[in-house]
């Protein structure tokens, strides 16, 4: 079975208890009208091999029996089926999408805030505040300020055991930007 969403029993035209005589029946008279003497368009050739698929598949009674427990799964867990998983997938993308659009706005408003607060303030926010987010920002204003009378500060803060290690790389790279020589 290539496609089990396909519903053979509707593309033969039968129930879904139908004998194997009814099933060569539909399918006969289905190959007389898609017959490619008598139409050669790529409708018809994509329909007549559908209509062989189905024939196929519902003529073998294990082939049937495996098709009907596969449709009949995909009928009773619908959160398996193909467009289930792909609204899943969509919403997860779209979440990660928010998710990152309201990261950045907050990092945008916290810059804004950051930026309106002293030097002392702002190396307060470096050394004590819980929130990375918050420390990265106020390192940035630092470095934006370009004040060299904070270097003793900053080199205070990089040294200090409770400055987790990606912070110290930060304060080291803007010790170097406002010219700090002896890293």
């Amino acid at each position: 079975m290539k496609n089990v969403y396909k519903d053979y029993y509707k593309i033969l035209g039968i129930s879904k208890d139908a004998s194997i005589e009814e099933i060569k029946k539909a399918y006969r008279n289905l190959v007389k009208i898609y017959h490619p003497d008598l139409s050669r368009t790529k409708e018809t050739e994509e329909m007549l091999k559908t209509i062989n698929e189905a024939y196929k598949t519902l003529s073998n009674p294990k082939l049937r029996e495996q098709y009907d427990k596969q449709i009949k799964d995909i009928l009773e867990k619908p959160e398996e089926n193909i467009l289930s998983k792909v609204v899943k997938s969509i919403t997860k993308n779209i979440n990660i999408v928010v998710g990152e659009i309201q990261r950045f706005l907050e990092e945008i408003s916290t810059d804004k805030i950051l930026e309106t607060l002293s030097n002392e303030e702002l190396l307060q926010r470096l050394h004590f505040s819980d929130n990375e987010m918050v420390k990265i920002a106020a390192l940035k204003v630092i470095k934006q300020r370009k004040k060299r009378s904070l270097i003793p500060y900053l080199i205070e803060i990089a040294q200090s055991s409770t400055t987790p290690n990606n912070l110290k790389e930060q304060i080291m790279k803007t010790l170097k930007e406002l010219g700090y020589k002896n890293i």
